[in-house]
């Protein structure tokens, strides 16, 4: 398994992470698949669906030596330490959550923690949060971003919801960590068009690397 900054270091390289949040393993299987195909090698599994923590191990034994896949919507301290030991590779919360982060610092991987004011970006950063997740991006401009690294120039930020192919490269540009990325990347898993997943990966990571 990657160390912790080395799973860092490329989450953001890859600029893109995926949000997979499907009802089956054999969607989940088929949407990281799509995901590879497209070029999209980072991915979260949202901890929102039934017995997510079975699904998560299948796939981090079938991909883990090609993606690099996460735990999602993590939401407390057991949740953490059962995604872990179902071989999450990182985690990522809606919120901040302290006991959360500190399974993540034990087990020595990262946890992207939610925040959307200044107030909760310092309560992760005083928690050991090496990135924040800026959640719903949809509510600021990407210049938001600048704006928070003025009074906090350390803060590495990730932008979660909301973030599309027309704005995806204003992110980048602006110095967003990563994206990640759900409804427009993965919107094909719903109605089974995987290869609409694989396409749509593709345009995103054809607009990232440029």
């Amino acid at each position: 398994m990657l160390k912790k900054y080395a799973i860092l270091e490329r989450v953001n390289q890859e600029k893109i992470m995926g949000i997979v949040r499907v009802a089956t393993l054999d969607a989940a299987a088929k949407t990281m698949a799509a995901l590879y195909e497209g070029g999209v090698t980072v991915a979260e599994l949202a901890f929102t669906m039934p017995y997510a923590h079975t699904i998560l191990e299948a796939l981090t034994k079938e991909y883990g030596d090609r993606m690099l896949i996460g735990a999602g919507t993590v939401l407390d301290e057991a949740t953490a330490r059962l995604a872990i030991l179902s071989g999450a590779q990182f985690l990522v919360t809606p919120a901040v959550n302290a006991d959360v982060v500190r399974v993540a610092n034990r087990y020595g991987i990262p946890c992207f923690t939610g925040v959307n004011t200044p107030t909760e970006l310092v309560s992760a950063l005083e928690c050991g949060v090496d990135v924040v997740k800026l959640f719903p991006a949809s509510g600021f401009k990407p210049s938001v971003i600048k704006d928070l690294k003025a009074p906090f120039p350390n803060a590495e930020i990730m932008a979660v919801g909301g973030v599309s192919l027309e704005n995806i490269k204003a992110w980048i540009d602006a110095g967003a960590f990563a994206c990640g990325i759900g409804g427009e990347l993965v919107a094909g898993a719903k109605t089974g068009d995987y290869a609409a997943v694989t396409a749509a990966a593709r345009a995103f990571r054809e607009i990232v690397s440029k």
